[in-house]
């Protein structure tokens, strides 16, 4: 802690960048007073001539971000374990105009940030952020197709609409909750939860849990469920985890994590309990809006996990979001 700068408003960058490199529907850092002892175990990406990101080889999570101009490092947000080391008190929100829908900032109330571009490249760098920008319209999705991509185009994939292959993939679990915690239930009708809005949409949902905090570096973990029947390559091809830049983590007996390789963006969470249910981490999701609403319906009368947040005050904000959500909707 004594390393960290204290900081009781946590800033968030919701930029197309942070999205893509993160797999998350936004980035979050606090600011370190010296640079790290060593970066030993971590793999870099170097995003741009002005900021690399450095993660996790074998589990990927994203450990810190160095901003070349003036060589500051910072620490994402997640990694900071204990309850409420840096209690929150209020958001401010970076770069929400990226997203075209909000994306997170839609659900957890803040502030705007009156300053324009990435948080990352407008503190460090002299020249404009929109230089270094990515512009979406190159990955285009269609009605038909969902396309997801991660920064470095290591990961690159689409979903399709549900279909009749929708419904052969099963779950033991009633919801998105994962089992043997609190909440958790079983599905003895084998009730297909996952498909939602008349079966034309999936479910979307937030996850605060320690395993996909720490897995990922940062504190809110957007996942939608989609059946591995309705994700394919993309050249087309049946879809497998072996693809690209893939790399997977096992994070405990029979569960799976996969991140890229090369930057490090969070990708999928899937078991053997239900092999056939892929748990996709929205970020990487090149939609009409970064929640991709035309696709996906988000729960908004709970927070899977919200008993384990590391940052409580957090949660207590994204909880009175997404009922202000669920009301406007």
């Amino acid at each position: 802690m004594d390393s960290v700068t204290d900081q009781s408003k946590l800033q968030l960058c919701h930029c197309n960048s942070c999205r893509m490199v993160t797999g998350q529907l936004s980035s979050s850092y606090y600011l370190l007073q010296h640079e790290p002892p060593n970066l030993d175990g971590l793999q870099e990406y170097k995003q741009s001539n002005h900021v690399s990101r450095f993660f996790c080889k074998t589990c990927g999570a994203h450990v810190f971000a160095h901003m070349q101009h003036g060589g500051q490092f910072l620490v994402a947000s997640g990694l900071l374990a204990a309850k409420n080391i840096i209690p929150v008190q209020a958001v401010e929100h970076w770069q929400s105009s990226d997203t075209g829908d909000g994306g997170l900032s839609a659900l957890l109330p803040g502030t705007e940030s009156t300053v324009a571009g990435c948080k990352l490249h407008t503190s460090t760098s002299i020249e404009s952020p929109n230089r270094e920008s990515i512009n979406l319209a190159e990955y285009t999705s269609t009605s038909h197709n969902l396309r997801a991509r991660c920064l470095c185009g290591g990961v690159e994939y689409y979903i399709t609409k549900p279909d009749a292959s929708s419904f052969q993939a099963s779950s033991p679990w009633p919801d998105l909750l994962v089992p043997y915690y609190s909440g958790s239930g079983a599905n003895p009708d084998d009730v297909k939860w996952w498909l939602r809005d008349g079966d034309t949409k999936y479910i979307a949902g937030t996850c605060v849990c320690s395993s996909c905090r720490l897995s990922s570096g940062f504190p809110i973990q957007t996942w939608a469920f989609v059946p591995k029947s309705n994700i394919f390559n993309a050249d087309g091809s049946p879809f497998m985890f072996d693809a690209g830049t893939i790399r997977r983590h096992r994070s405990s007996p029979g569960v799976y994590r996969e991140f890229c390789s090369c930057c490090g963006a969070t990708a999928f969470w899937h078991c053997d309990e239900r092999p056939l249910l892929i748990d996709v981490s929205v970020g990487l999701l090149q939609a009409n809006g970064a929640r991709a609403e035309d696709w996906l319906e988000w729960v908004t009368d709970r927070i899977s996990f919200a008993e384990m947040a590391a940052q409580p005050d957090l949660i207590d904000i994204l909880e009175e979001g997404l009922k202000i959500h669920s009301k406007k909707n």
